[in-house]
């Protein structure tokens, strides 16, 4: 290897060190504006709030632990990109995917016993379909 690519491999090698540092500031940057929204939240609600607020920066940091990284394209209707808005203007959220992907998570916590029973179902019909892959390679075996 020349001297020139070892240089080469070195300033990938710290330029991957230096992203890697960023991404982790950046990530702990996010965690403590989640814990300040979650802080400012629950002051505006009030005492009940105040009381779940131990629970609620918990969830947050461990919901911002888990990288968003899946990207999903929606269309949504007027109404809902208003209550999106209106989360960002409020300070709640910082932009209006981070608003979009609060709210399915609420919808999904919300609903939780049917996405249960959903589960149960797919479960099901995996089993039947490995059932029925097994029952055809025996057949073609015979």
């Amino acid at each position: 290897m020349s001297q020139r690519d070892a240089e080469k491999d070195e300033g990938r090698e710290s330029q991957s060190a230096q992203d890697e540092r960023r991404r982790l500031s950046d990530n702990v940057d996010e965690i403590v504006d989640e814990v300040n929204k979650t802080v400012r939240v629950a002051i505006v609600k009030g005492v009940d709030a105040a009381e779940t607020i131990g629970d609620s920066i918990r969830d947050t940091i461990q919901g911002m632990r888990g990288s968003r990284d899946n990207v999903v394209m929606v269309r949504v209707d007027k109404a809902s990109l208003d209550r999106l808005d209106e989360l960002v203007e409020a300070g709640i959220m910082s932009s209006r995917s981070e608003a979009a992907a609060f709210l399915i998570a609420e919808g999904i916590k919300a609903r939780q016993p049917l996405f249960d029973r959903i589960g149960e179902k797919i479960q099901e019909i995996r089993r039947a379909k490995d059932e029925l892959r097994q029952m055809v390679d025996e057949d073609g075996a015979n």
